[in-house]
């Protein structure tokens, strides 16, 4: 996925490998490369407020040209309009863009999980996706698939400033709403893995 990315887009993919896993970074460092990235993010802006916090961070460095000092002055406050950003949001429809949007960010934040018995059939099967305070992407997502369930927020961590919620999608109806996004808007990268047992395990030939 970050392999056609850099190509199409800009930047180059660094590998980095961990204790038991490898860890790939898109990475974009040259300002005409930034420049193209942002004037596409100007255009289909980011849906969470942390991440439309940092944009505008990057944004205004780009543009003033920050001296180290104003630098890191700035960088220690880049989230103090997160709450505006999340009001912002809350208010917000759901942009036309949402679905290959929405494609990307399970990519990195969704999950698709089959639990088995011991008999082997199956005891539970879910996607699941989870936020913290960002509430509105989950509820967007809950009205994109037409999910029933509930978004369930987490009891607060002892030293935690955030609210964390978790939405779970599981009957028939919207697992098949799930399915018929995917054919049009697949996957790219190694959730691609995990979603395939899923589907196929649910769209497996029914014996006779």
């Amino acid at each position: 996925m970050l392999n056609i990315m850099a190509k199409y887009i800009c930047g180059h993919v660094a590998l980095e490998k961990k204790q038991d896993y490898e860890y790939v970074t898109l990475i974009c460092q040259k300002e005409r490369d930034l420049v193209k990235l942002f004037a596409i993010l100007a255009k289909y802006p980011l849906l969470t407020a942390r991440k439309q916090s940092q944009f505008n961070f990057a944004t205004a460095c780009l543009n003033r040209k920050f001296k180290y000092d104003l630098f890191i002055q700035s960088r220690r406050v880049k989230y103090e309009n997160k709450l505006e950003q999340l009001n912002i949001l809350a208010n917000k429809k759901i942009p036309n863009y949402f679905p290959a949007w929405l494609s990307g960010f399970i990519e990195g934040e969704g999950n698709f999980s089959l639990v088995f018995n011991h008999n082997g059939s199956l005891r539970k099967s879910a996607f699941t996706i989870g936020q913290n305070d960002e509430i509105h992407i989950l509820e967007w997502i809950k009205t994109y698939f037409k999910g029933e369930t509930k978004i369930l927020k987490d009891k607060p961590k002892k030293d935690g400033n955030f609210s964390y919620y978790r939405l779970h999608l599981y009957n028939e109806k919207t697992r098949n709403n799930i399915f018929n996004h995917f054919y049009s808007y697949p996957l790219l990268g190694h959730k691609l893995i995990s979603y395939n047992k899923f589907y196929l395990y649910h769209n497996k030939p029914k014996s006779v």
